[in-house]
């Protein structure tokens, strides 16, 4: 498939069967299960982390199958927002976003779908005025730490998460729409 043929768009709740179903594909195919921590997460989490604020960026083939997904993700002051591991407090802690199960068909990957999904994702964060944007990525994934750090993202800390599977916490502070860092 050719790298133009993709359409990304935003999605709501109402996909997280689509998007769970895709998060579980995805993980069945890798070899080394730990590079994709989806452990015990369930449809239920998809839908809960997707009501507003959170979404997801989706990427669809020309005949509209999910060829690629990533969820944007708000915790508040919930014990899996990353702002803790990188010290965030107060309005900085509870404004921080969360990338997390960014995943595309082996069939799909090659295109930089990943990497025009964070982008993508950016673009209606900037609006939203959201400052911190997080993730996670296990330091033997090589190809998501590349387009994590294409897209500007920098490894603030590695550390141990998900039941103890090691993980760089990467971030990104992104520019208000006027240009400036919000600070």
């Amino acid at each position: 498939m050719n790298r133009t043929d993709y359409t990304l768009a935003f999605e709501d709740a109402s996909a997280a069967p689509e998007l769970y179903a895709l998060m579980h594909e995805t993980w069945a195919a890798m070899e080394n299960k730990e590079l994709f921590a989806v452990g015990d997460l369930d449809e239920t989490w998809v839908r809960e982390v997707l009501t507003p604020p959170g979404f997801a960026v989706t990427a669809r083939s020309a005949a509209g199958a999910l060829c690629g997904m990533l969820m944007v993700c708000f915790h508040g002051e919930g014990e899996e927002n990353l702002g803790y591991d990188i010290g965030l407090t107060g309005d900085e802690l509870t404004g921080a976003c969360c990338l997390e199960c960014a995943a595309v068909r082996p069939e799909d990957r090659g295109h930089g779908l990943e990497h025009r999904m964070f982008i993508r994702a950016e673009e209606r964060l900037r609006g939203m005025g959201v400052r911190h944007v997080l993730m996670t990525v296990s330091p033997y994934n090589p190809a998501s730490l590349r387009s994590a750090q294409k897209a500007g993202y920098r490894i603030l800390l590695t550390k141990e998460k998900y039941g103890g599977m090691l993980r760089h916490v990467l971030g990104k502070t992104i520019p208000g729409e006027d240009g400036t860092d919000g600070t």
